[in-house]
């Protein structure tokens, strides 16, 4: 996409483009739906992005040492906020999201659940109306590292269930489990609070909420460059999608 034709398109007209094809429908019984990102896709509208923060979320893109993790991360919040804006039925910028003790972002004063993700350029939504939610997603080629922290991230019965795999599929079936605890992490809202090797999260599992509840964690389909899994009400359909802008005529 050229300078001008990106000029000519705002952020918000690219993203209701995005999602025009989608079946999703928001509301008060909205399920879990989860949008995909590649960020380099949306690097055209790189300064709607920035426009359309607010003064936290600005602090915190800042806080970035790197200009690159800068961008990236207000290409995070301002397509998050569009995603909620449109759950919600409101304009982008009035989206009342914030952030709890642990970091984790919640929306004041409404019915609506959501998480967030990035790795390397990609990002992770999830928008729920059902309950606590939570998203992971990493880069397939990840998995070459996780046996350095096998240890941190299975529990007993985890090492034995995978025992039998051998190489490469027992180093995939461990990032394939790090996504899915770090899903439940975010749903639970507790983060690291709670090391992964205290739990089993097989997927499909059915898991335990702090101060009640049930969540339910499972894998997405993300495509071969990449692992995802989310967290959600038990008996709910999870969808998701990669929003891609229109590619210019």
């Amino acid at each position: 996409m050229t300078d001008s034709q990106s000029q000519c398109t705002t952020l918000r007209q690219a993203f209701e483009g995005a999602l025009s094809p989608s079946p999703w429908r928001f509301g008060p019984d909205t399920g879990v739906v989860v949008g995909l990102f590649d960020l380099h896709d949306w690097q055209p509208w790189l300064a709607n992005a920035y426009a359309m923060l607010d003064a936290r979320e600005r602090d915190r893109v800042q806080g970035r040492r790197a200009a690159t993790d800068r961008d990236q991360l207000a290409l995070a919040y301002a397509l998050h906020r569009l995603l909620l804006g449109n759950a919600l039925a409101c304009d982008a910028a009035n989206v009342p999201i914030g952030r709890d003790a642990a970091g984790c972002p919640r929306l004041s004063g409404e019915r609506l659940y959501t998480s967030l993700s990035h790795a390397d350029r990609v990002l992770a939504l999830v928008v729920s109306a059902t309950g606590p939610v939570g998203v992971d997603i990493e880069p397939s080629s990840r998995a070459s590292v996780m046996p350095e922290i096998a240890g941190r991230v299975c529990h007993p019965a985890d090492t034995a269930e995978i025992a039998g795999l051998v190489e490469p599929a027992w180093a995939e079936a461990l990032l394939a489990l790090w996504v899915r605890k770090e899903a439940f992490l975010k749903a639970a809202g507790i983060g690291l609070q709670r090391e992964m090797d205290t739990f089993t999260a097989p997927d499909n599992a059915l898991l335990a909420l702090p101060g009640g509840g049930m969540t339910r964690v499972r894998m997405l389909q993300a495509g071969p460059r990449w692992v995802a899994a989310a967290a959600g009400a038990p008996d709910i359909p999870v969808e998701s999608a990669w929003l891609r802008p229109a590619a210019p005529s």
